[in-house]
């Protein structure tokens, strides 16, 4: 299910990686905040893909194996030790963020830029009691009766439009931004679905209750109403899916640059206060009253729960008994995921600036946090080098670096939020990469002239010259 993911995420599944949030001069920083447009260049534009690409994630096959498990008559090997996995985890997340232009522009009246974005997310919950009672091979694991667990699950592609602007309110001190958005939907998928062990006459069985709606070009066999398969693209090329533009909606970012004083800055900003309204290829998979018989299991009466007398139950590969197809006819509403972002930045030297940043993303059920403490060494006008530590979620053991490296009217950046993911995989359970180019036009933009700061001293006032100076004979 969902296979266009793949389209954006043949080489990644990204956020917007925070490794570079305080870095100076940093091209990218609106897509932290949207009140960094004050910096940027008099005239910028970048396109794909050397506007910017990069990937984050902590497991990054999972919702594949979602679409494995739902979709495929036969389940895989490969996609139950993907589950196995996944029920180990808290939060299962993966991103996409690929900036396909971006144009900048600053004015008398503020600083503008127009950006197309590719977005990609998925996000899941899938460790439980339940969840492990079943597919845990250790065959420790036990359940209760009735302890029902929830595997809320949100997947969404969209194409974003924007336009931002921001404006400095106070001088030297106080800047604001705003980013208005324009949503695309491409697909989605959204869980409510619930499961718990149940006893009816001391035969035990899965039983499920709850929803999944999703929304993706793709045929299905209905007849008299009733649909028993669905063909995920079957009849649709990819630029029918790229180009779909009849799910539709609105978003919004704010932020906001603090100068404390001439070394501290605060930031904050909340990005994708918004929501899709989905019209076209819906589709419902209803759970409720769904059972299926476990076997080799039994009843521990003296501590109440069931014992599994074989390592692993096969309710996987018979998903498709839990739940029931039908169209959706109704539209249907899902909200983007909103980050919010908060730090503080700290100016130790003219080459040397210590700072932390912390970045919330609110998803019904599934938010997470995530924590970096970074150092930014000017080591000259060209190169900038970025280190630190970071928390990513449940993720402690990560160690952020990258480089800047500005030459003439171009910037390259690349980094990591997890350098040990690329030198000791096996060790890390967070991986990311990011780089880019940006190329700026007429040079930068000057707000003021610097001077050297003195006490009681002004600048003095240029006089007009006249054009000619002579003097005349018999004036006086």
């Amino acid at each position: 299910m969902l296979t266009a993911f793949s389209i954006l995420s043949l080489t990644s599944w990204a956020q917007s990686n925070i490794l570079f949030y305080h870095t100076d001069g940093f091209y990218n920083a609106p897509n932290y905040n949207p009140a960094s447009l004050t910096k940027q260049k008099n005239f910028t534009f970048n396109i794909f893909p050397m506007a910017g690409v990069g990937y984050s994630y902590n497991n990054r096959e999972a919702f594949n194996m979602v679409s494995d498990i739902l979709f495929s008559e036969d389940v895989t090997d490969e996609s139950k030790e993907l589950f196995r996995k996944l029920i180990k985890k808290d939060v299962s997340y993966n991103y996409v963020e690929t900036n396909l232009i971006n144009l900048g522009i600053n004015s008398a009246y503020g600083s503008f830029d127009f950006q197309i974005k590719e977005k990609a997310y998925a996000l899941m919950r899938y460790g439980g009691e339940f969840s492990r009672f079943l597919m845990d091979t250790t065959g420790l694991e036990t359940a209760r009766l009735e302890q029902i667990q929830e595997f809320p699950t949100v997947g969404l592609h969209l194409r974003e439009y924007s336009l931002g602007y921001a404006n400095e309110i106070i001088r030297n001190k106080l800047d604001i931004g705003v980013r208005l958005k324009l949503y695309y939907g491409k697909s989605f998928l959204t869980s409510t679905v619930e499961g718990q062990m149940i006893d009816e006459n001391s035969t035990y069985y899965a039983k499920s209750q709850g929803d999944v709606f999703f929304s993706i070009p793709a045929a299905d066999n209905e007849q008299n109403g009733v649909i028993t398969k669905i063909a995920v693209m079957d009849g649709y090329s990819v630029m029918d899916y790229v180009f779909n533009r009849k799910n539709s909606g609105f978003g919004l970012d704010l932020g906001i640059n603090w100068k404390i004083n001439p070394y501290l800055t605060f930031t904050a900003s909340v990005l994708d206060l918004g929501e899709i309204t989905w019209k076209e290829y819906l589709y419902k998979l209803n759970f409720d009253g769904g059972l299926y018989e476990i076997q080799n299991v039994h009843l521990d009466p003296d501590r109440n729960v069931l014992i599994k007398e074989t390592d692993e139950v096969n309710l996987v590969d018979n998903i498709d008994q839990l739940f029931e197809i039908a169209n959706q006819q109704n539209q249907y509403k899902t909200k983007i995921p909103t980050t919010f972002y908060a730090g503080l930045n700290y100016k130790l030297s003219e080459s040397l600036s210590l700072g932390i940043v912390n970045r919330y993303i609110q998803v019904e059920k599934m938010g997470h946090n995530s924590f970096s403490a970074l150092a930014n060494y000017k080591r000259s006008d060209k190169l900038t080098i970025i280190a630190g530590l970071g928390v990513y979620g449940t993720s402690f053991k990560n160690i952020p670096i990258g480089i800047q490296y500005r030459w003439r009217a171009a910037q390259f950046y690349i980094g990591t939020d997890n350098v040990l993911s690329l030198f000791a995989p096996d060790f890390s359970d967070y991986s990311s990469l990011t780089f880019g180019v940006d190329f700026n036009l007429f040079g930068p933009k000057v707000k003021y002239k610097k001077v050297k700061y003195l006490p009681f001293f002004k600048l003095k006032k240029q006089r007009r010259k006249r054009s000619d100076g002579l003097i005349f004979k018999g004036s006086s």
